[in-house]
């Protein structure tokens, strides 16, 4: 029987980011009940174009193929890393993420076309519109409705400016592992955006 691999698609980003977003984690795990949430380490955020779940190993050729269809000219494009909010809101949080802005536009076609692509392939498609963030923590679903609100208040009065931009040139496609615990992403493909 072949692998089953959990497969997502991404634009990864660079140390310089993984720094910044650290130093926003630390400065937000003074602020509120550290406890209350499970924090992604800095080196996994990325900015997710497509989430596939189990893939079986025998299916990504043509998986990289479609993504690479998909990539098929759109030129590199720059997101700015900055602000930060909560889904669903700030009043009953449960994802702390930090926003990206720029081109967005540019991300959003590309996520489309990825999906568009994937659902050729017979991959279900997002029922959701493309929200383009980072994922920074999530809040534990045990968490009181008093620490829930302290986190809430935290993020609706966090002044986080620009965390830096982010010049997309190439796109991945990422293996998702468990390991002891802990998720452990690993490249599998990377596509480049080209001028042609």
């Amino acid at each position: 029987m072949s692998e089953s691999i959990r497969t997502f698609i991404a634009i990864e980003l660079d140390d310089t980011h993984h720094r910044a977003l650290s130093d926003l984690q630390r400065r937000f795990k003074r602020e509120c009940a550290e406890r209350a949430v499970r924090w992604v380490t800095p080196e996994n955020v990325h900015l997710t174009l497509k989430f596939l779940g189990e893939v079986d190993a025998g299916r990504m050729p043509a998986l990289q193929h479609a993504v690479s269809d998909a990539c098929a000219g759109i030129v590199p494009f720059t997101l700015a890393i900055a602000g930060a909010g909560a889904f669903p809101n700030t009043r009953h949080p449960n994802v702390i993420w930090v926003g990206v802005a720029g081109e967005i536009e540019r991300a959003a076609v590309l996520a489309e076309r990825i999906d568009e692509r994937c659902v050729q392939l017979g991959f279900a498609r997002d029922e959701h519109p493309f929200l383009p963030h980072l994922t920074l923590g999530r809040v534990k679903r045990d968490t009181s409705p008093a620490d829930r609100r302290t986190i809430g208040e935290m993020i609706a009065n966090a002044q986080v400016g620009t965390l830096g931009e982010l010049r997309t040139q190439r796109i991945s496609v990422m293996k998702s592992e468990l390991r002891s615990g802990s998720r452990l992403y690993t490249r599998l493909a990377e596509i480049p955006l080209t001028n042609d």
